[in-house]
């Protein structure tokens, strides 16, 4: 089991896949259950589509989105309050004042059960048997990924925590 640092120096950025912005890779399951980025929004437009997968975006920096899920009416996605949706689902954005900083989290939809929760800081990272927590620290964006059964000092300051929690199957992180 480990605790992993992962800087946010060592990221590099490359084009969304529908070249309409530029995305940071935070942490992934080599696996593909999961996958954890930044992404820089700076114009209005589509997002890629993402069929299996399952997303919760979180703005971290900058004003919001105004998002057009699917078919449903628009939706006002505001500064550090996590959006669920359906990949494989049509997305359209708006930006709500300027460019944002999106934290992104992917998974495919059968695995695993995951969620994202903003917290003041500091504390233990204690996951669950089976989980992991991935620690984003939202100054920096310096990240912590913690496997159970390990534990680790949460970062200081006001911190996105990533849930992952293996479903009934194969590993939640494959080596």
């Amino acid at each position: 089991m480990s605790v992993l640092r992962l800087p946010a120096a060592t990221r590099t950025a490359t084009e969304w896949r529908n070249g309409g912005g530029l995305t940071r890779e935070v942490a992934a399951d080599p696996g593909g259950a999961w996958r954890v980025s930044l992404a820089e929004v700076a114009a209005d437009g589509p997002f890629s589509l993402f069929p299996g997968l399952a997303r919760i975006l979180t703005v971290v920096a900058g004003e919001g989105l105004e998002l057009t899920v699917g078919e449903a009416a628009p939706i006002a996605v505001t500064p550090l309050r996590p959006f669920a949706f359906a990949g494989s689902l049509p997305v359209r954005a708006r930006l709500l004042g300027g460019p944002v900083t999106a934290l992104n989290l992917m998974t495919r939809v059968e695995r695993p059960d995951a969620a994202v929760t903003l917290t003041p800081g500091g504390g233990e990272l204690r996951p669950a048997a089976g989980g992991a927590l991935l620690a984003l620290a939202l100054e920096g964006y310096d990240a912590l990924l913690v496997e159970h059964p390990s534990t680790a000092p949460g970062p200081t300051g006001p911190t996105a925590l990533i849930r992952l929690q293996a479903r009934p199957g194969p590993a939640l992180i494959r080596r």
